[in-house]
Formats: structure tokens, C-alpha cells, sequence
């Protein structure tokens, strides 16, 4: 495990292997520890790296006067690839990583090359359409309401539960992981509190319909099966807005595609990288 410094602080990140860069960014209650199938997939042709995101495990949670917040992050993902000398990289984002490598490219655009984004949360897109606003109100009410209540009482182990079953589409999904899954989840109950309890302006914000048509790179989109329909919508959205958009159903995988079906994520993402 290496460290590096950005601006104020300094992010945890592992990398691997030589050749065109590759940089991994997670989502919520994750780490860089959340690649190992892609990383040693990718490794033997890529320079592969996966990085801790700002207040995300193993850096602190409180490591800065920053709030929890899309710009924060997109600005430390532009300012890694820039330290580390990967310009352009292609950059794969895992749910909340996906909306923070999607902020990243259009504010930096001659960072990026090329997108893959697994399922990013960007929940104002979901009012684009009736069905859109009732799978919004549905996720508040069975994972937003519920996590940010249990953090604001104090009760952090039932903040991570709560969310976690929201976002897996079913409750009791968290009983149903191994344990030492459960206990790296709780690993980062006090970063989901941060973000949660965060103003929805700043971690949650609307990108303008423009500005996400002015991703001018290639993106892969990627839903996995089981995952709730709300994200399968979003997704729609991006298709729509986005100029350059290739879209594969991860078939028997939930949200978090790459653990649940690495051997076909594996594929598709590579197959996206050396196209024929």
C-alpha cells in the first residue's frame, strides 16, 4: 500500500502491473480493498490502481475540513491521475465512484479516455420520468429515511443495515453476507454517516443535462440483473444523454457487479478496452 498527497491530505492506494493505466474509484461503504478479482485480472496488461477515496478506509474519517461532497472527490480523483502521471487514464466506477469518475470527466475532460460506470446513484435523474420519481421515493423511504435516522440516533451499526438493504433492493440482504463482509461494511459506518448526514446538494447533485452530454469519451455502462430497478432507470438517462454509450446487463449480479459475477464483468470491461 502506497499513500499519496492531495492538497490537504493523503489517500491510500495500491497499484499494479504495467502499461495503459487503469484507476479504479469505489462506491459507498468501500475501499480500494474492493477490486481483487478485476485488479488481478487487468494487472498482467494494465497498469492497474485502485485508491481509498477521501474519508473512505484505511484514511481517516476525519482528515480534513472538507464535507462530504461529489466536487471534493472529483477534484481528488483529477488531481491522483495528474500526481500520478496517468493522463489520460480509464477510469471504472463503482456505484457512488461511477457518479464521482462521471464529475471528473466533464469538469477535467483531458483527464479521462474512457468511462466504465457500474450503476452510479445519481438520483436526480430519476425525475426525469413518473416511474423514475416513484423508484426515488421508495429508495428514501426504505434506505435514505431509515440509514439517516439511525445515524442521527447514534446507532451506526443499524445506519450501515439499513442502507445496505435499500440498496441491495431487499430487506435482511445484509444477514445474508459473510461475516467477514459484514465486519469490512461496518469498517466504514462512519464515513456513511459523514456522507448521509451531508447536505443532498453537495454529495447528491443534479449535473445539468448539457454538461453530462459534454462527456465526449467512450462509456461502458453496466447494470447488474438483480440489481434494483431504480438503477436500471438511471442508467436509461445516461444512455439517453451521453454520446458515446455501450450498455451490458451483468447477468445473476446485483449492484456490486464485479464481486457478484467477476468472471463476466471481467470480460465485458475488457472486451471495452481492446475492442476488435
Amino acid at each position: 500500500m502506497n499513500t499519496i498527497p492531495l492538497r490537504d491530505t493523503r489517500l491510500a492506494y495500491i497499484e499494479q502491473g504495467r502499461g495503459e493505466p487503469l484507476v479504479f474509484v469505489h462506491g459507498t461503504l468501500g475501499s480500494m480493498a474492493d477490486f481483487p478479482p478485476p485488479f488481478e485480472f487487468f494487472s498482467p496488461s494494465f497498469r492497474v490502481i485502485a485508491y481509498s477515496r477521501r474519508f473512505h478506509p484505511p484514511n481517516p474519517v476525519h482528515q480534513s475540513d472538507d464535507s462530504y461532497s461529489l466536487s471534493v472527490h472529483a477534484a481528488d480523483l483529477a488531481e491522483m491521475i495528474q500526481t500520478l502521471g496517468v493522463s489520460p487514464a480509464t477510469v471504472i466506477g463503482s456505484s457512488y465512484g461511477g457518479y464521482v469518475a462521471l464529475c471528473c470527466a466533464i469538469r477535467h475532460p483531458g483527464f479521462i479516455q474512457r468511462l466504465v460506470l457500474g450503476e452510479p446513484p445519481m438520483l436526480p435523474l430519476l425525475n426525469k420520468t413518473h416511474e423514475g420519481e416513484i423508484a426515488l421515493e421508495e429508495f428514501e423511504a426504505n434506505a435514505l429515511s431509515p440509514a439517516r435516522a439511525a445515524f442521527a440516533g447514534g446507532n451506526d451499526a443499524l445506519g450501515v443495515r439499513k442502507f445496505f438493504d435499500g440498496v441491495s433492493g431487499r430487506r435482511g440482504a445484509f444477514d445474508l453476507i459473510s461475516a467477514p463482509s459484514r465486519e469490512r461494511l461496518m469498517e466504514s459506518a462512519g464515513t456513511l454517516r459523514l456522507e448521509l448526514l451531508a447536505g443532498p446538494d453537495e454529495y447528491m447533485p443534479s449535473i445539468p443535462d448539457d454538461q453530462i452530454h459534454s462527456a465526449l469519451v467512450p462509456v461502458l455502462l453496466l447494470n447488474g440483473q438483480r440489481s434494483p430497478r431504480m438503477f436500471s432507470l438511471i442508467t436509461d438517462e445516461l444512455e439517453r444523454l451521453l454520446p458515446d454509450t455501450y450498455r451490458v446487463l451483468i447477468p445473476g449480479a446485483g449492484h456490486a457487479m464485479h464481486a457478484s459475477n467477476p468472471s463476466y464483468y471481467n470480460g465485458v470491461v475488457r472486451e471495452f478496452l481492446t475492442p476488435a
